[in-house]
């Protein structure tokens, strides 16, 4: 067991029933670290690399400054089994298969194994490095009147590691390559792109089953990501409340796999069998087993909880070993099988090329 939190330890003592994964990182145990893969950005590991054997990698991604100092990421892809990227703040945008799409707070974004993208905006609104790294995150809409916030995001891999390709460097962009669609055969069979807007119809919130008081989200990456990771958001009951069928953060028919719990704002409180409970503050992180957490049993009412669950199967998915992923990585522009220049106003789908 991996357990990071000492005063939780000698609060409650061992968990009855011994987890095979738990992890609880509490806010303060990490922090942005800068330029571990783009120099203007900050990285936040949020705990569940070592605990999941590798099976996971979360992290919150920050702007340190705009794409005026910074510039463009360049054409990439990650050769991940599954990539989820949900904004926390700010405004980005980004190329994906030749569609400009922006990123804002709000946005649930699912790119599969191998989506070529490109990231060629981000804000920055800080006086200073500390005052950024405690720019508030939200999962909601930023209303019209909220003052500037810097680029953040929460990011989901499976693995934790995998290649990252370049197939054009940052200098080299132009926007006939910014409008291409790129094709190459390392995409994940029947994982897609998929983006999921605040208003979009799936995106309501309904009751949560069990919890009256609270209403949940479901994020739809479930099917985007083949069947291995679904994602839900949580937070208080909205006034008038929410009506319709309750929906429960599981997945019919799915044992054994890993649940990954990070509090966005505000607090919550879980009771579990035997009377150990477990309060969670903003910004703790808490990777355990499917099943260990029990229900919510209370909440502050600014609160927002967002909510993994990556399938038992990911486990078996090969990953690519050291070598391979320089391999991998050597390829570059190799990569690409297919290209083709996107029209003004294209509306086919993003990996339309497949």
């Amino acid at each position: 067991m991996a357990l990071h939190d000492q005063q939780f330890l000698n609060q409650v003592g061992q968990p009855r029933l011994a987890p095979r994964v738990f992890n609880l990182q509490r806010s303060g145990q990490a922090e942005h670290a800068m330029g571990e893969f783009r120099a203007w950005a900050g990285y936040k590991n949020l705990g569940s690399d070592v605990v999941t054997g590798g099976l996971a990698h979360l992290q919150h991604v920050l702007s340190f400054a705009g794409t005026d100092v910074a510039g463009r990421t360049g054409v990439h892809a990650h050769l991940a089994h599954a990539h989820i990227v949900i904004p926390t703040s700010g405004r980005g945008v980004f190329s994906y298969d030749g569609i400009a799409t922006p990123a804002l707070p709000g946005m649930v974004i699912v790119q599969h194994g191998g989506t070529v993208h490109d990231q060629f905006e981000y804000s920055y609104a800080a006086a200073s490095a500390a005052e950024n790294r405690a720019t508030p995150l939200s999962v909601e809409p930023t209303p019209a009147d909220a003052p500037p916030r810097s680029f953040g995001f929460i990011e989901l891999f499976v693995p934790q590691k995998f290649a990252n390709v370049e197939i054009v460097p940052p200098a080299e962009v132009t926007p006939e390559l910014e409008r291409t669609a790129w094709d190459h055969p390392y995409h994940l069979p029947g994982a897609r792109f998929s983006l999921q807007a605040a208003d979009a119809p799936g995106a309501a919130y309904r009751p949560l089953a069990g919890s009256p008081g609270l209403e949940i989200r479901d994020c739809a990456t479930w099917e985007p990501s083949a069947g291995l990771v679904a994602t839900w958001i949580i937070r208080p009951a909205s006034d008038p409340p929410t009506v319709g069928p309750a929906l429960a953060p599981v997945i019919e028919g799915e044992a054994d796999g890993v649940d990954i719990l990070t509090v966005i704002a505000g607090s919550v409180a879980f009771a579990r069998p035997g009377g150990v409970g477990l309060l969670l503050h903003a910004g703790d992180t808490l990777t355990c087993s499917q099943g260990w957490l029990g229900d919510i049993a209370a909440c502050s009412p600014d609160m927002s909880l967002l909510r993994f669950f990556i399938a038992a199967r990911a486990a078996d998915l090969p990953r690519a070993t050291p070598e391979e992923i320089g391999r991998l990585e050597a390829l570059g522009p190799g990569i690409v099988t297919r290209s083709e220049i996107r029209p003004e106003g294209d509306t086919r789908p993003i990996n339309g090329l497949r």
